[in-house]
């Protein structure tokens, strides 16, 4: 059984049951052509007037993620998104001199139907994917987890009263609406995703390993692309040079601590951008220093934003605390309940998540011994490096090996296009041509 949470730009709290997918497909192949004829600029307005009222609804903002989602969704984030992906805001709207070619004109036309699966660790992940796919006029089939669809569904339906002006005519956000369907359905349905399979002109896909190749593997059509975001890992660097009082003061180490912490806490550390492992380049007394630094910023985090782990989470940190106050060559410093743990070692290795605000800090004597721990499952690599030069190798050698996005502290969790190496919008368009000759 399908229940079906918006269709037509109807929320229904509840959920509508739905057998199959033929009625939510009619409506949205139908209601596709109300974004033919809306302008790049209406969109971008439209969008840009939801930031605003998700940022001014306090119970939404309440939601993890949703305060950094009412930022992304500012015209100018969203008109340099469409540049970064697409080139031009005018490739959205018709055909355009390509300036390559005379005569040669390019237009950037919508899929079709986008369906979406989308992993349950951060419940506004799928409003992420949906603003790329609108974006490039598509409409979209979303199937969330039943568990997030109450926040998920009152963020879009911020959508209702919406409207905007732009070049002398009204624009409604009930189109958006209209050409968004938020579904959930047990997972393990395969006559149900077999289903959503079958009428996808593109599919894309969020979540762990056995997720993503169940999805992946479902019947599609020959013509549908598929744009996958399965598992990743990601991890923070510090090196010699910014972590030293010779190139950092007290008061910048702190700053950086108190963004790295952010970065730890943020979507529960289930993102897969969080950090689970910080390296700091240098001698054991240097890490130390920087745990102390670290532990005081997650503190005062735990004061403002408390943080209580599950069951599962608990017990693995209690062992994991254990482990490390009996080893002789390894340190810990924690909070006096589970708010937060910080576990010290050495060496060049990564370390199974633990969640919780859990984070290990391991001493190196090279940042570049950490090359071989970088494969293609490494997605974000939290930096801070006092050579730019030295950074721009680093760089260079761990995106080489596989990982997607180097940043800066504090940025990890930033949502930003390319994702996982990929430009989310520009995989959603079909790229038309015309050729009026010289």
């Amino acid at each position: 059984m399908i229940k079906c949470y918006l269709l037509d730009g109807k929320p229904a709290s509840t959920g509508e049951n739905f057998d199959d997918f033929k009625t939510i497909e009619a409506v949205l192949r139908h209601n596709q052509s109300l974004l033919w004829e809306m302008p790049a600029e209406a969109l971008v307005l439209l969008l840009d007037a939801w930031g605003k009222a998700i940022a001014k609804a306090r119970d939404i903002l309440r939601t993890e993620g949703a305060a950094y989602l009412s930022f992304y969704l500012k015209r100018n984030n969203v008109e340099n998104l469409i540049r970064s992906s697409v080139g031009n805001l005018k490739y959205l709207d018709g055909f355009t001199a390509s300036g390559r070619h005379p005569g040669k004109y390019l237009k950037a036309q919508g899929r079709g139907i986008v369906c979406h699966w989308i992993a349950g660790n951060v419940k506004t992940l799928g409003i992420y994917s949906l603003i790329n796919s609108l974006l490039g006029r598509n409409a979209n089939l979303l199937r969330i987890p039943e568990e997030n669809a109450p926040e998920v569904l009152d963020i879009l339906s911020l959508l209702e009263g919406i409207s905007v002006e732009c070049e002398g005519r009204s624009y409604s956000a009930s189109e958006l609406m209209k050409n968004t369907a938020l579904v959930s359905f047990d997972s393990r349905d395969e006559t149900l995703n077999r289903g959503m399979s079958g009428i996808a002109d593109a599919r894309v896909i969020w979540g762990g390993e056995s997720a993503v190749n169940a999805v992946s593997s479902l019947p599609k059509k020959t013509t549908c692309r598929d744009v996958v975001f399965g598992p990743k890992y990601s991890f923070a660097v510090m090196d010699s040079g910014f972590a030293s009082g010779a190139c950092a003061s007290p008061e910048m180490i702190g700053r950086c601590m108190s963004a790295l912490a952010m970065d730890i806490a943020q979507f529960g550390q289930n993102a897969c951008s969080s950090p689970h492992v910080l390296f700091v380049e240098g001698a054991a007394a240097r890490a130390e220093a920087v745990a102390e630094s670290l532990g005081r910023a997650l503190e005062k985090l735990a004061k403002r934003n408390p943080n209580v782990p599950g069951q599962a989470e608990a017990s693995g940190i209690i062992n994991e605390r254990a482990r490390y106050a009996l080893s002789l060559d390894r340190g810990l410093k924690a909070s006096r309940d589970l708010s937060w743990t910080i576990l010290l070692g050495s060496g060049p290795t990564l370390e199974e998540p633990l969640g919780g605000r859990c984070i290990y800090i391991k001493n190196i004597d090279d940042i570049f011994m950490l090359e071989d721990q970088v494969t293609k499952r490494v997605q974000t690599i939290g930096f801070e490096c006092a050579d730019r030069e030295k950074a721009a190798r680093f760089a260079d050698r761990a995106t080489r090996r596989g990982a997607d996005r180097i940043v800066r502290f504090g940025g990890m969790n930033a949502y930003e296009a390319p994702w996982d190496g990929t430009f989310l919008l520009n995989e959603l368009v079909r790229w038309c041509s015309l050729d009026m000759g010289n």
